[in-house]
């Protein structure tokens, strides 16, 4: 069946728009030949900085003939019905029809629609793909009312090895296109997919951006080797700057090692973000002065590329170090004196507020996290002074790093350094978590007031809006104190930042208790994701949760895991397999008779030895487990209890519950009723048994 090739070939667009726009092409194409009912296999995108390709396969070369048959409402049914019914088709009341069925008169309406030629759909599905595409931001050019990201040139549509020709204002579709617009800028005939790829490799234009960063690796390691360096690009940069060329041409350049004085990360993200060069390091892992760059044109006999590249860089570098030595000069402590005039949040005032509301936070949980409370207050009081730093303000990714930096250069204390530098740690679900005490206390308190904050601002986040960033918040407070092993009543947490923004005049939306139910519920709501990523069994989880105080969040971990991890072996499942037979037992005889049976049985009304042996084994076990249970040793407690198993299955074997008897009868239930009781503070484990019954 026939190919079909589509080229949108305009001025370059921006780097970070080109994938998701031709993902985006390729969504309104295919789906407005699903609505036309044109069948086609699969397909395949590609894309340079000028253009916008998207190559289908096994296209029918008409659409499906399609009769319509829709019943609407009944004969008698009211004006509005019908004509709503009609309206909602887009036909006149007059073009239905009404027929008879087993459930009476019906309007119907009947039509049959021919099947189109495939040129007529895909001429039409280009036309309003360019019409309407969804940018963000577009542009008009010369008299053309069409709208596009940047000047739209040329429209390549190939179908069947022929061109598809139809007019957009002043703009012919055809069967050619463009090579690199330097280097091979003549018209080129296409044919098929195939024929485009290797024509436009020809006219050095490498077409699929997967080509071309395999193109830059291969090659950037051929180089650096020769010299000795080590090239590891970061994934974000590679794609970025395969996305600024059509034909990689590679160049090694260098700046003057004066500027190695200045601390790494800066001059990682002068050349990364700035200029999109590639640091390259020496096999000791410093950073090398030399550069790795990425040309749209060759380089040979022509030097003064790369001369221009270093000079733009060396003036790049030059302001960087002007203004780091003029944050040294100032220091930290002098920076931290302009907190006052920056608002962390018009509603929650500057950043000399925040800190001063986590200074309290602090002082109250330094002893849970062993963490020195001077070392940490100290770094707490400078942690965000590098926001009135020249460095910060040109390079915003730097804040932390860079206030480390200061602090180290100033003197302080390691930890204090190391606090400032990872108080945004972590900033999501793969990025580590702070590495000694005053940091994680630090970020922890920084997160807490940022999340209690918003919510109690009722700045929540809804769906998939959170311009605060309170889920990532939430994940880096539960993974710090999960990763510490760190143990403290978020319920106290969330009252004592609350009554941080009281002491400090802040005035809040909602109350105390509206504030802490919000916020609990959507930090377990967030550690429930957060399990479930992990592997961990659903109705382990809510088993677990179903029975929360939900306030120790590394208790509650700690009982999932250990449930979990009992399930998992064969004597958890027959120990649950049994326990579930107890259950609905109790809970069937309970709904008969309309009332809860308490776990009191009465010894002397023990007839048979397989209860007595029971009771007694409970007796036995159970003081056992509890004691366990209270020394957080959950899964020996299981292991313990579930030693009860063979008495429990002799009783099940010897002994019958509902006997004549109502004295015994209600005895052997409450017998089993004690049974049932056990870990009723542990876990619910009916809700386990659910699911496995769904399964």
């Amino acid at each position: 069946m026939p190919e079909l090739l589509i080229e949108l070939f305009s001025e370059e667009i921006p780097a970070n728009l080109q994938k998701s726009s031709v993902n985006t092409l390729e969504f309104m194409i295919l789906n407005y030949f699903k609505e036309e009912g044109l069948s086609f296999q699969k397909s395949q995108v590609f894309w340079s900085p000028m253009r916008l390709s998207l190559s289908i396969e096994e296209v029918g070369l008409k659409s499906e003939d399609i009769e319509i048959n829709k019943r609407g409402p009944r004969y008698d049914a009211n004006d509005n019905a019908i004509e709503g019914f009609a309206r909602g088709l887009k036909v006149n009341k007059t073009d239905l029809v009404i027929e008879d069925t087993e459930k009476g008169k019906f309007y119907f309406y009947k039509s049959f629609k021919k099947g189109i030629k495939a040129q007529t759909i895909i001429e039409e599905a280009i036309k309003k793909v360019i019409i309407s595409f969804p940018w963000k931001k577009s542009m008009r050019w010369g008299s053309n009312n069409i709208k596009w990201i940047r000047p739209l040139h040329n429209i390549l549509c190939v179908f069947d090895g022929k061109p598809i020709k139809f007019n957009i204002e002043n703009i012919k579709s055809n069967s050619k296109t463009y090579g690199h617009r330097y280097l091979s800028p003549k018209l080129i005939k296409i044919m098929n997919k195939e024929d485009y790829i290797n024509k436009l490799l020809n006219a050095n234009v490498i077409i699929d951006p997967e080509d071309r960063k395999e193109s830059i690796l291969k090659s950037g390691k051929l180089l650096t080797n020769k010299i000795g360096l080590t090239f590891n690009p970061s994934n974000h940069l590679l794609d970025e700057v395969c996305n600024i060329v059509e034909y990689p041409f590679l160049f090694i350049g260098a700046f003057e090692k004066e500027y190695l004085s200045l601390p790494e990360p800066i001059l990682e993200l002068t050349m990364i973000k700035q200029q999109k060069y590639f640091p390259l390091y020496n096999n000791d892992g410093t950073l090398s002065r030399n550069f790795l760059g990425v040309s749209n044109i060759p380089l040979k006999n022509n030097k003064q590329i790369i001369i221009g590249n270093e000079r733009v860089l060396r003036a790049r570098l030059s302001d960087a170090r002007f203004f780091f030595n003029n944050d040294i000069k100032k220091g930290l402590t002098k920076l931290s004196e302009n907190l006052k005039n920056i608002i962390f949040h018009r509603s929650l005032g500057s950043m000399e507020d925040k800190i001063n509301r986590m200074t309290s936070n602090i002082l109250k949980y330094s002893k849970y996290f062993n963490s020195d409370s001077k070392l940490t207050l100290k770094a707490a009081m400078l942690c965000k002074a590098d926001l009135c730093s020249e460095v910060v303000y040109e390079m915003p990714e730097l804040q932390g790093k860079i206030g480390g930096i200061y602090a180290t250069k100033n003197n302080m204390p390691e930890e204090v350094s190391i606090a400032i530098k990872e108080q945004y740690s972590p900033l999501g679900p793969s990025d580590k978590c702070p590495s000694i005490p005053e940091a994680s206390l630090l970020s922890f308190s920084d997160k807490i007031d940022s999340l209690i904050g918003f919510i109690a601002m009722d700045m929540k986040a809804t769906g998939s809006k959170d311009p605060f960033g309170l889920r990532r918040s939430c994940l880096g407070v539960i993974r710090i104190l999960l990763e510490n092993k760190i143990r403290v009543s978020i319920d106290e947490v969330i009252d004592d930042s609350y009554d941080s923004f009281k002491k400090y005049n802040i005035n809040l939306k909602l109350s105390k208790l509206e504030t802490n139910k919000y916020a609990t519920e959507f930090i377990y709501e967030r550690l429930r994701v957060f399990l479930r990523d992990k592997g961990l069994s659903q109705s382990v989880i809510q088993a677990i949760f179903g029975v929360s105080k939900y306030k120790d969040i590394l208790d509650d971990v700690n009982r999932i895991y250990a449930l979990n991890d009992f399930m998992e072996n064969k004597k958890g499942k027959e120990f649950f397999s049994i326990l579930k037979r107890v259950r609905r037992i109790v809970s069937i005889e309970e709904k008969r008779d309309n009332k809860t049976i308490l776990p009191e049985p009465e010894k002397e009304l023990f007839e048979l030895n397989e209860e007595k042996d029971l009771f007694k084994s409970y007796i036995k076990y159970s003081k056992i487990t509890e004691d366990l249970i209270v020394n957080k040793e959950y899964i020996q407690a299981m292991e313990t209890f579930s030693q009860v198993s063979s008495e429990l299955e002799n009783f099940f074997e010897n002994v019958q519950v509902n006997v004549k008897n109502t004295a015994l009868r209600n005895n052997r239930l409450k017998l089993l009723a004690m049974i049932r009781g056990a870990f009723l503070n542990f876990a619910d484990f009916s809700l386990i048994e659910a699911e496995n019954e769904v399964k």
